[in-house]
């Protein structure tokens, strides 16, 4: 089987005497445009799987994208998550995001639109062990959307299944193929601060979301998350599951320990924050 590896361009860096030039607004359609530049060179080919599926699935499977992706209009949510999506894939490890030791894997478009799974954080531990986390990218407040997504990762706990991939490759770990019980996440910020984001991200400054805050905000939306699936797993005798939630949950919070000392700040009163807050709640009792 093939590399399955895009060779990526390097980042570009921009010089003092080219700040003269910067954007002093994000140009949403531009932005976009390097953006889904960005999500197709990290994403994984389905049509590199020859050989582990056969040719008939991997047909059936495009046109399935292709039918929803038709469903799917660019509406200015989708537009400034696929930004969002874009630069968390970028700087999650050109500026450790999600700690040195962790990759960022952009997920098929199958598996973005069939299993919710934007891309998926690998982390290879001091044994040369091997963990991932699952992210879904969202920046919706009183839409169903998010609703929706918490509903599927209940019912996912309770089967005791998680989350899974068809298409799943790993160059560290030398794997191809199937990934399940995936514990997974959904994380996002308003769409004003993906546009301080995307400007930023445009004018090529790489110092300034290294030390940006909205990476603490991605990994405090996770841990909340984490904690309230292991409490919920424990309440239904879901024990492997448990293990599985409070690995990563440890793993993020040692992670939120060493940023903050470090000075990284976090951000305050996201309305999409407050409003996965507000979706955890259906992991209370009844």
């Amino acid at each position: 089987m093939q590399n399955m590896t895009a060779e990526r361009r390097p980042i570009y860096q921009s010089t003092e005497d080219e700040r003269r030039f910067e954007h002093t607004y994000l140009n949403p359609e531009e932005a976009h445009k390097r953006a889904q530049e960005t999500l197709s060179e990290y994403e994984i080919k389905p049509e590199t799987f020859t050989g582990l599926y056969g040719a008939d699935i991997l047909k059936h499977d495009a046109e399935e994208v292709a039918r929803l992706e038709a469903l799917f209009e660019q509406s200015p949510s989708k537009i400034y998550a696929d930004i969002l999506e874009a630069i968390a894939c970028e700087h999650g490890e050109l500026s450790n995001w999600f700690g040195p030791n962790s990759q960022v894997i952009k997920t098929a478009r199958y598996d973005d639109y069939k299993n919710k799974i934007d891309m998926v954080v690998e982390t290879e531990s001091e044994n040369q062990q091997f963990s991932h986390l699952a992210l879904g990218i969202d920046i919706t407040f009183g839409s169903k959307d998010l609703h929706k997504k918490f509903d599927a990762i209940k019912a996912g706990i309770n089967k005791g299944s998680l989350g899974q991939l068809k298409y799943f490759h790993s160059d560290r770990q030398h794997f191809t193929g199937r990934l399940r019980k995936l514990p997974q996440v959904v994380v996002g910020i308003e769409i004003e601060r993906v546009k301080e984001l995307g400007l930023l991200w445009m004018n090529r400054r790489n110092k300034e979301l290294r030390e940006h805050p909205v990476q603490i905000a991605i990994l405090e939306e996770a841990a909340l998350q984490l904690e309230t699936f292991v409490e919920y797993s424990r309440s239904i005798n879901k024990n492997d599951l448990v293990v599985i939630f409070e690995r990563e949950l440890q793993k993020i919070n040692e992670l939120l320990d060493e940023k903050i000392k470090a000075g990284i700040k976090t951000i305050k009163d996201d309305k999409v924050f407050e409003e996965i807050k507000r979706n955890l709640l259906l992991f209370t009792n009844e």
